[in-house]
């Protein structure tokens, strides 16, 4: 290989776009090539669970690569993790963020009919996919539910930092619009909003 051609990888930016399919939809999924044999892993759990990934948010782009974010988006930002709920294979929601935060049975609204919700591992099929997830080395809490990571950022803070400017500053050039990831995602947290409104006003009934 000539010695241009590795100056060239080198520098690649290495943030790559995963192809949607029966098991993987929503918006476009975005993460590193490092990354890639995870997904497939967890795909092929959807598959065995008879479940799919319906994806709210994976990688974006930093208008400055040194900026901080939040812990819960660590992995997010180096293409190491994705935010998802979980519908059936008709496309109907199984489990969304809400869902997979609460330990409680919880009602509350979506579009005008009551949508019931118990503690995420009471639900068969969601409970098939987080352990077989995890069991393929991917991380997940109820206290960042709606994401699954390798926990790169967990597992060396410091090191992370360096590898976040790394692969931010190579993929700056490239098309991951981070306004439109953004206003993407605050319209998915807008109605994770009014669905919890809805919840409490179900509550007082």
């Amino acid at each position: 290989m000539s010695y241009y051609k590795l100056i060239y990888l080198a520098n690649k930016c290495p943030i790559k776009e995963y192809k949607s399919s029966k098991y993987i939809t929503g918006y476009k999924l975005l993460v590193h090539t490092d990354f890639v044999d995870r997904v497939k892993g967890v795909e092929q759990s959807a598959k065995d669970c008879k479940v799919a990934f319906y994806i709210t948010d994976s990688y974006y782009q930093l208008s400055d690569p040194t900026s901080q974010v939040l812990v819960s988006e660590a992995d997010l930002v180096i293409g190491h993790a994705f935010q998802f709920e979980l519908r059936d294979l008709n496309g109907a929601i199984l489990c969304n963020k809400l869902c997979l935060s609460k330990s409680k049975i919880n009602f509350y609204k979506i579009f005008s009919s009551v949508f019931v919700c118990l503690d995420p591992t009471d639900l068969p099929e969601v409970k098939c996919l987080l352990q077989s997830a995890q069991k393929k080395g991917l991380k997940w809490s109820i206290y960042n539910s709606n994401t699954l990571s390798d926990g790169t950022y967990a597992a060396n803070p410091t090191a992370w930092q360096t590898l976040k400017t790394d692969i931010q500053t190579k993929c700056k050039s490239q098309s991951f619009k981070r306004e439109l990831l953004q206003a993407l995602r605050g319209m998915y947290d807008e109605q994770d909003s009014d669905e919890e409104n809805s919840y409490e006003e179900e509550k007082k009934k």
